[in-house]
């Protein structure tokens, strides 16, 4: 019921508890409730994904369990409870029988085997009052809270920039300006070597100039894209159901106290590693996303895929994406 419907008034009070099969210690806490996802979330749907609130108007203002053992934080102001969504098997006539539940979670597990901040998740057997639901998967939410737990600073410090429901940019925390100001650079282009080393705020010699705001952090970028060509995930940072230029599914975070520049976040990524020909000619199994045509003219759609294309046009970027390729996809590197 009202699925759809999204925000703090559709927040419901409700009592979670984890109990593990080995008998080890769960927990039990009240929070709030919502429904997760886009697409996922219509009536037609029987099987949605939610978010859990830790707020201290329902009992304890944060969940302080390990979720994820002795990796990652124990301490969550949120939590996602995902599902296979848009390939759910009770979704009938959107080939449930390809899901494997794994294809999603691998690009954000990659991604931090390959050195970067990362959601976690871990798979779970959900009861809703009693009724099974089937299998969930706790996921991490990319925001200014999971950016104070692993990047270090205050809340307060960060931009956390994302697509919203209309698919335009939008800062849920922070503001926009340093995006802006990618933005900006990224329309001058990056041809001279001066402007490629400058967003990084860099001298051309390589060294750093503190006049100079380091806006984006190159190596997370290149594996960021990376991670999506291989995957050929046709759902972001650009949608293919838009015309590849509408933007989805990632989060950008800066610190604006630090000299990190912006770093990118897989996100939901159920649209990724098919297995078949899928809907309609070279979506799929033979998806390819490094060649997409996009036109973007407006910081609305600014996005890190043609922030990439962009930056392709400096010999230097693209040699230190040959190095990345080189690095993960040779001698035993992380995508071999």
């Amino acid at each position: 019921m009202n699925a759809l419907n999204s925000g703090s008034d559709w927040e419901r009070p409700t009592s979670v508890e984890l109990i593990n099969p080995d008998g080890s210690t769960g927990f039990q806490a009240n929070a709030g409730i919502r429904i997760r996802g886009g697409w996922s979330s219509h009536g037609d749907n029987p099987k949605h994904a939610f978010r859990l609130f830790f707020r201290s108007e329902y009992g304890d203002s944060k969940l302080r369990y390990p979720l994820f053992g002795d990796e990652g934080t124990d301490e969550f102001d949120k939590i996602d409870l995902r599902t296979a969504q848009n390939y759910a098997w009770s979704y009938p006539g959107h080939m449930g029988e390809y899901n494997t539940f794994i294809s999603e979670v691998f690009s954000r597990d990659v991604q931090g085997k390959m050195g970067h901040p990362y959601t976690r998740s871990r798979f779970y057997h959900l009861y809703l009052n009693g009724v099974y639901w089937g299998l969930y998967q706790t996921q991490e939410r990319a925001e200014e809270n999971f950016a104070e737990t692993y990047l270090g600073g205050n809340e307060e410090d960060y931009d956390v920039i994302k697509p919203d429901d209309n698919k335009q940019i939008e800062a849920t925390s922070g503001s926009l300006a340093a995006y802006t100001e990618l933005w900006n650079s990224c329309k001058s282009g990056y041809i001279s070597y001066g402007e490629y080393y400058k967003v990084q705020g860099l001298n051309v010699d390589g060294t750093p100039n503190g006049s100079y705001k380091k806006l984006v952090d190159i190596d997370n970028l290149i594996d960021y894209m990376l991670i999506i060509f291989f995957t050929g995930n046709y759902d972001a940072p650009v949608s293919k159901f838009g015309g590849d230029n509408m933007i989805n599914n990632f989060f950008a975070i800066y610190n604006r106290n630090s000299n990190e520049g912006f770093k990118f976040f897989q996100h939901d990524a159920e649209h990724s590693l098919r297995t078949t020909a899928g809907e309609g000619t070279g979506i799929g199994l033979y998806e390819n996303r490094v060649n997409i045509k996009m036109n973007i003219t407006n910081i609305g759609s600014f996005n890190p895929q043609w922030l990439h294309y962009r930056l392709s046009s400096n010999p230097e970027y693209r040699m230190k994406f040959a190095d990345h390729v080189y690095k993960h996809f040779f001698n035993e590197g992380i995508l071999t």
